[in-house]
């Protein structure tokens, strides 16, 4: 939980420079959140207080900024009013809060150590099973459709390994993650999407921090390199998307580097420009809010109709269901958003849009919590898994890799959610034994 001693001092202090009690409540809950993660962050893996900072990131504190900005925003100005918008915000995320912490669990406390005695055996199959994740990412292209999720989601087998290695022994293991998030960086790099890739090295940043347990100086250095990092990414996307997708350059390395050395050559990174549309693209709130704005005139509420097709598109075959809505499929963002984008446009309507156009304000609250609940339930069944071993508590990380994401699509949620689960529970299944055997085997 926060301290809120220093959430009352943060909003004295800013409600005196904002006059708006609004912001100032959303600017310090997100302050007291980061002060939070990084006083925890030694002791636990801190990924539930991660997932707090992104949703008050893109729900609270962006808009905030937004808000006070005004018309330097132009287009992506907010279309609510303050108090419409925050009268549905605030309770949403402490909703949402509550949901998360909901079912006690001591998931983000994995012990390490109690497998040391068995270390070079459970060594040599993490790496077995990495180098067999890493060349499952390789022929993904080549699988047929219904396949090629599964590929994707084993190919992620090899972050849980690389950390696990890096875990059990980090002067020694130091180069699977590395390795293993500079070849996610270089595709990143080379397809001009770099979602993954971030949201991975910031998974990895919570971990080091656990197992490394740096100084606090470390963690803030680390906090100030990550928002460098991301505004350099930002800064050379669209110049880099330019020069592949629409001048029909090849894309290569080289592409990357040149305009990236071009961009790090300029002011351009720290610019008003780059720090503008960086604001913009963690403000999800700017979709939310345009949701709202076209309900409310529309009034076309839908109850759980949306979140039917949402459930059909994610767990019923074609076979089944030849007529479901397909994964990026806009129909539904173009529809409710009061916006629209084609197949090619990355955008989604986030869970707090999908609640106001089910039930309104009320929807909401009732969304918000209910996806708390879920990734707390989720929590609670990987926690059952490092029962056979510690290693499985970073099962969490490929199964909510995209569903903690503030701006993904419900669909994609459930759809990436249910089918990690069955995939993931299989594998602890099938290699429970096989755990125990060496256990024994070792002890012996």
């Amino acid at each position: 939980m926060i301290n809120l001693k220093y959430f009352f001092i943060f909003l004295f202090l800013i409600i005196f420079f904002t006059s708006n009690f609004y912001f100032s409540f959303s600017i310090s809950l997100f302050i007291s959140l980061l002060i939070r993660f990084l006083a925890v962050s030694n002791s636990s893996f801190a990924f539930r207080e991660f997932v707090l900072l992104l949703y008050s990131l893109n729900y609270l504190l962006s808009p905030s900024i937004s808000y006070i900005l005004g018309e330097k925003l132009s287009f992506y100005s907010l279309k609510i009013n303050p108090d419409d918008y925050f009268s549905l915000a605030i309770p949403g995320f402490i909703l949402f809060y509550c949901g998360l912490y909901f079912i006690k669990n001591n998931l983000f406390v994995p012990d390490f150590s109690s497998i040391s005695i068995s270390t070079f055996i459970n060594e040599g199959l993490l790496k077995k099973v990495a180098f067999f994740a890493i060349f499952s990412s390789f022929i993904i292209s080549f699988l047929p459709s219904d396949l090629a999720f599964a590929g994707y989601l084993i190919s992620l087998i090899q972050f849980v390994c690389a950390f696990s290695l890096f875990a059990l022994n980090p002067k020694k293991n130091f180069l699977w993650p590395f390795i293993t998030l500079l070849h996610f960086l270089i595709k990143s790099f080379l397809s001009g999407m770099y979602h993954d890739s971030i949201m991975w090295i910031l998974f990895f940043g919570i971990f080091y921090f656990y197992v490394i347990k740096p100084s606090l100086k470390i963690k803030i250095a680390g906090f100030f390199f990550a928002i460098i990092f991301l505004l350099f990414i930002q800064s050379i996307k669209h110049a880099y998307r330019q020069e592949v997708w629409f001048d029909g350059k090849e894309a290569s390395l080289a592409i990357a580097s040149e305009v990236g050395y071009s961009k790090a050559q300029t002011d351009i990174i720290f610019g008003e420009e780059n720090l503008l549309q960086s604001l913009i693209r963690s403000n999800q709130a700017w979709i939310f809010a345009s949701t709202v704005d076209n309900m409310d005139r529309l009034k076309n509420f839908q109850g759980l109709s949306v979140v039917y097709k949402y459930l059909e598109g994610a767990l019923l075959p074609r076979f089944l269901a030849p007529d479901k809505i397909k994964s990026g499929d806009k129909e539904i963002f173009n529809a409710f958003s009061g916006h629209y984008i084609n197949s090619g446009t990355s955008m989604g309507l986030g869970i707090f849009a999908d609640g106001y156009i089910a039930y309104g304000a009320i929807g909401v609250y009732i969304f918000g919590f209910v996806l708390g609940l879920i990734f707390s339930l989720t929590f609670k069944l990987v926690e059952n898994w490092t029962k056979i071993s510690p290693f499985y508590a970073l099962f969490i990380l490929p199964l909510l890799n995209y569903a903690v994401r503030p701006d993904c699509e419900l669909q994609t949620t459930i759809n990436h959610l249910s089918k990690g689960i069955i995939l993931y529970s299989l594998i602890v299944w099938f290699s429970r034994n096989r755990f125990r055997y060496l256990m024994e085997k070792q002890i012996s």
